[in-house]
């Protein structure tokens, strides 16, 4: 498989805390089922011209209300570039990424509500004041987590790899060689998260097929995964 990886920083901001299911499982922030798929979207964002962060992090805010004020609510994170193949003639191409998590149903009813509603036509036309973003649509599948530490923490580094399957290569082929990593590393190796993306909508120049998205406590841990790499 061909592999391009890149690190970012990523803030997470959960709408919600853990609860378990009837079955005694732990789930995500925003209530989602690490057994079941999750409706990413993401939004790839360039600040407009006189707008900070800060700036957009009050505009989030009001998204957030408005969201819990329509039964809309998600979970999100916005990551930004850390360690990533820019150089002066490649630069990065966003000032950050921002990711909104929660299941399809509740993805497509959100967007209705957004896009129909008084209230949401006037905070999408402020989103467009605040930030140049191209939307993209994905699903994303959790191939192994510590829920608990996913849950209870906003900061995080997180890598992405993109890979495409080789010739001949059946997705049975590639859940099972995931099941088997995970068997043989059931704690992880210096992360918390590790889960498969893959684009559907907007992602025709992916880099890949899939990414795998890795997420880590610190810096510490990705150096934890990065030593046993480097001893093979």
């Amino acid at each position: 498989m061909k592999a391009i990886q890149c690190v970012l920083l990523g803030s997470i901001f959960s709408v919600t805390s853990a609860l378990s299911l009837a079955d005694g499982h732990e789930v995500f922030a925003g209530d989602m089922d690490p057994a079941e798929p999750m409706s990413i979207q993401a939004n790839v964002c360039n600040l407009n011209d006189g707008v900070s962060i800060d700036d957009y992090a009050d505009f989030f805010e009001r998204y957030q209300k408005w969201a819990s004020k329509n039964d809309a609510e998600v979970a999100s994170v916005r990551q930004f570039p850390f360690a990533t193949h820019s150089n002066a003639n490649n630069l990065y191409p966003a000032d950050f990424v921002e990711f909104l998590i929660t299941d399809f149903e509740n993805a497509g009813t959100s967007w209705d509500k957004w896009m129909s509603g008084k209230s949401g036509q006037k905070l999408n036309a402020e989103w467009q004041e605040m930030a140049t973003c191209h939307v993209k649509f994905a699903a994303m599948f959790t191939q192994w987590a510590d829920v608990e530490a996913i849950n209870t923490d906003n900061d995080r580094v997180v890598t992405w790899n993109w890979c495409t399957r080789k010739e001949g290569v059946t997705h049975d082929d590639l859940n099972a060689a995931h099941a088997a990593f995970v068997e043989e590393n059931p704690d992880g190796l210096g992360n918390i998260g590790w889960f498969t993306l893959y684009p559907n909508i907007g992602g025709a120049d992916s880099a890949g097929e899939f990414a795998h998205v890795v997420v880590y406590p610190d810096m510490a841990g990705l150096m934890q995964h990065q030593e046993w790499f480097a001893k093979g």
